[in-house]
């Protein structure tokens, strides 16, 4: 029996309802059922929009499909240095590590839970034996595209770069509409070339215990009711839906019972869609009613009336769930012809369904249907060819075949190792180097400028050493970082080079993973999370980690304003180090490291970042990075972005400052998140903004808003509790005042 695993942001029951939920709940009952062992892996920790149903019970629930439920949140062992969506991606890497015991992974390109996972088995480190696909639903740009709305703020923006690599970098794709790929193909993405267009399965409606059914009153309506179906937003078409609306005749009036938004309620700027929609319709003379809590079900049955005309004027759509379910329910519906929607409609009742997406086509299709109600039609696939689609594709065998190092695939390489005036910590560095799992590497050691005694004959004294093994040390004048680390790659003989900071500590298996990774990957350039350590300590080469800093990859958007390429110990092609004429050289500045990336990924070569962090990086009370000037480091880091190769040149030189004002108001805010960690709510916190990132803020709004309620009430419980615990101290009590200001000032 095969074991699958969906990795998914987006369930049915823990989630009310949406697009991703409704396709992997589908898919994970219906691949049960055709006898596969199937995992759900539901990446929003134990968040829930069901106000009297726990998560605990959502597992109980799906256990009488044969599924098992499973839940993650961001990891609490390590604290990582990161923006959101990393850390939430790394946290499900290191879970599937632990767990790597599945034949298939399907996860969906939302939120990006698989990037760091996917750069794993990319570069041959991992899960050989896996087959990743990624189910295409709705990337973050996307949906931004289709709601007008820029980025805004860093996460937002870094989904944009994580979500693309997703697709490029999945074993297979399989998407529900052409629509869909054919977008990625025009964006320049590479998708990869097994990819599949296959329909989502069709509903399945295991979330209450009995049936629903419709009121009385509404089974005995006989004049036709006009619904809207879908979120109460813009993207969905609510705005050519009332413009539609507004042109109806007197005579058409009469033969429309009612008008009524079905759909979820959401913030249209200065107002909410409810109060909109009223103003809107204040003077339509035609009985209106809002509907914004029902779930998929109630909603389907709602839908299913002889006297419904449902109308789905979306101006954005891959594949549907509204169309989806008017098809196969035999639901009257009009719906417009965009995106994957003409792909569900056999094409023969295109003419009677689909309308153009602005008002005057969506009125005359009104109006065509309110004397023509009735259109005989049908999903274009019959729901046991779809099952048996999606059963071939999980039966398919797939085996990896990785670079493995050997005797003859051992490349040669050169660690640049850089030094001033650190004895006791080169001493580190170097025997971190010596204990390494692979052998064939030399060391250019040089050492810019000491002069202290102590340097000078440690220096000295490991010559003999460095001799028998055929490494060298090179003594230079103080011209700083770039320098020195140029100087060593011009004595470097090895066909790749890892530079090193006499304060790092190489894991043993650090460079063994560089090499195995570049093979696989075919990168130019390598770099890798950072393990932090504290202070002069010696680390264990198996230490836990306790802090990391966690790089993004080759995401020029970003890097303009933050370095996201990872830390100057890194591994580098040594012919793409001469094309690119190595460090500058400026002296008494930082970040040579991070122009360095940029003018690499600028000129077109590839950085990747591996998910393993592969060195010990030493965080220190001093240093060039701390004493220097900042500004002068951000303009050399900017640098790379003014020159003739890039297009924007001097407007993306505004972001930085901007960037900063955010990362100050951010600072407050993590300080908001530190505190509420007394309370217990710090999780709940993380749960929520997940669920309202990536061009779905709106699909959350109302349960958003009563969550907040929520814990502002369990706040004030808490601190209720913890006051009248501390009857002493006055410096308790002051703290404990403070920490609940600031909570609830937010």
């Amino acid at each position: 029996m095969k074991k699958i695993l969906i990795v998914t942001p987006d369930i049915e029951g823990p989630v009310r309802n949406g697009g991703i939920g409704t396709a992997f709940t589908a898919l994970a009952i219906k691949m049960a059922k055709a006898g596969f062992d199937v995992d759900v892996l539901y990446t929003c920790g134990e968040y829930s929009e069901s106000a009297n149903k726990p998560f605990s019970d959502w597992i109980e629930h799906y256990k009488n499909f044969n599924v098992n439920l499973l839940s993650i949140s961001l990891t609490q062992d390590i604290s990582i240095d990161a923006p959101y969506f990393r850390r939430k991606s790394y946290s499900i890497f290191e879970w599937m590590k632990k767990n790597n015991i599945y034949d298939v992974v399907i996860s969906c390109e939302w939120q990006a839970d698989m990037y760091y996972s996917l750069l794993y088995k990319k570069q041959g480190l991992g899960f050989s034996d896996t087959k990743f696909i990624i189910n295409t639903h709705s990337s973050t740009l996307w949906a931004d595209e289709g709601s007008y709305q820029l980025p805004y703020d860093q996460n937002h923006m870094e989904l944009y770069f994580m979500e693309q690599k997703v697709i490029e970098m999945a074993d297979e794709i399989i998407s529900p509409s052409q629509y869909l790929i054919n977008w990625m193909l025009e964006k320049n993405w590479q998708v990869p070339a097994n990819k599949k267009v296959i329909l989502n399965c069709e509903p399945f409606a295991p979330l209450h215990n009995q049936a629903i059914s419709a009121s009385p009153e509404e089974s005995l309506l006989t004049a036709i009711e006009l619904i809207f179906f879908g979120r109460l937003e813009t993207r969905k078409g609510i705005d050519i839906f009332l413009k539609a609306i507004s042109k109806l005749t007197t005579d058409e009036k009469t033969k429309i019972s009612q008008i009524t938004f079905l759909g979820k309620n959401v913030n249209l700027g200065s107002v909410d869609s409810i109060s909109y929609i009223h103003e809107r319709t204040s003077t339509l003379n035609i009985p209106i009613k809002i509907i914004t809590d029902y779930d998929r079900e109630h909603a389907d049955v709602y839908i299913k009336r002889p006297t419904s005309l449902v109308v789905i004027p979306s101006l954005v759509e891959n594949s549907p769930y509204t169309v989806y379910e008017c098809l196969i329910g035999g639901v009257n519906f009009i719906a417009s012809s965009i995106g994957g929607i003409p792909e569900l409609i056999p094409e023969v009742n295109h003419n009677e369904i689909l309308f153009d997406p602005n008002p005057i086509d969506l009125y005359s299709k009104i109006s065509h249907r309110l004397v023509n109600l009735q259109v005989s039609t049908h999903l274009v696939a019959e729901s046991h060819q779809i099952e048996k689609q999606w059963i071939s594709v999980f039966n398919e065998i797939q085996k990896s075949e990785f670079i493995e190092l050997s005797e003859n695939i051992k490349p040669f390489v050169s660690v640049c190792l850089v030094h001033y005036e650190r004895p006791h910590l080169l001493q580190q560095a170097i025997a971190s180097l010596i204990n390494q799992t692979y052998d064939n590497f030399e060391v250019i050691l040089v050492d810019d400028g000491s002069t202290k005694e102590e340097s000078i004959k440690y220096l000295e004294l490991i010559q003999k050493e460095f001799n028998s093994k055929g490494w060298k040390i090179i003594r230079s004048s103080n011209n700083y970082l770039g320098a020195a680390r140029n100087l060593a790659a011009k004595f470097a003989k090895g066909e790749y080079l890892i530079f090193m900071d006499d304060d790092n500590v190489a894991k043993p298996y650090e460079i063994e993973y560089f090499v195995k990774a570049a093979l696989n990957s075919q990168a130019d350039i390598l770099t890798t999370p950072s393990d932090l350590i504290f202070g002069e300590e010696f680390p264990a080469p198996y230490r836990k980690t306790t802090h990391c800093w966690l790089p993004l990859g080759a995401d020029l958007n970003v890097a303009s304003f933050s370095n996201c390429f990872g830390d100057a110990n890194s591994l580098v092609r040594a012919s793409t180090f001469k094309a690119i004429g190595g460090f500058t050289e400026d002296y008494g500045i930082g970040h040579e490291d991070w122009e360095f990336f940029a003018n690499a990924t600028i000129a077109g070569y590839k950085l990747m970042v591996i998910p393993e962090p592969l060195f010990w990086y030493r965080v220190a009370n001093t240093g060039m990075l701390i004493s220097g000037n900042s500004e002068k480091n951000n303009y050399r880091s900017y640098r790379p972005f003014a020159n003739g190769n890039v297009p924007i040149k001097y407007t993306m030189a505004l972001i930085p400052g901007y960037i900063k004002k955010i990362m100050q108001l951010e600072s407050e805010l993590a300080s908001i998140r530190e505190n509420s960690s007394l309370f217990g709510i710090s999780n709940k916190l993380d749960a929520l903004f997940s669920q309202q990132q990536g061009g779905w803020a709106h699909d959350r709004f109302n349960v958003l808003t009563k969550q907040l309620h929520d814990i502002e009430a369990l706040i004030q419980y808490r601190s209720n509790e913890l006051t009248n615990v501390i009857t002493r101290g006055s410096i308790l009590k002051r703290a404990t005042r403070k920490a609940k200001r600031i909570i609830l000032r937010s």
